[in-house]
């Protein structure tokens, strides 16, 4: 009894955790990207300002990216290595 009462809670735990670490995440081809501003701009005209302008350095027009914004208002963006052409130059 005292086995699945600690199981019960354990998996209360990680469910409550879970949920705080949600984010929501956009899928999207760069128009341009400004690593001096930290705008990116997204094909169909999406607009994002991210929090470390630093990681739009690299980035150049018609690469696939995700960007994920989180529950602590951060915004990020990396390549989306799930795209089939992902890796090519």
């Amino acid at each position: 009894m005292k086995k699945n009462l600690l199981f019960l809670s354990f998996a209360g735990l990680l469910l409550v955790s879970g949920t705080a670490l949600a984010a929501e995440t956009l899928n999207g081809v760069v128009a341009r990207a400004d690593p001096n501003t930290g705008e990116l701009q997204i094909v169909g005209g999406g607009r994002v300002q991210v929090t470390d302008p630093r990681l739009l350095r690299n980035l150049a027009p018609g690469e696939h990216v995700i960007v994920t914004r989180n529950n602590n208002g951060t915004i990020g963006v990396q390549e989306d290595s799930s795209y089939a052409g992902a890796g090519d130059y």
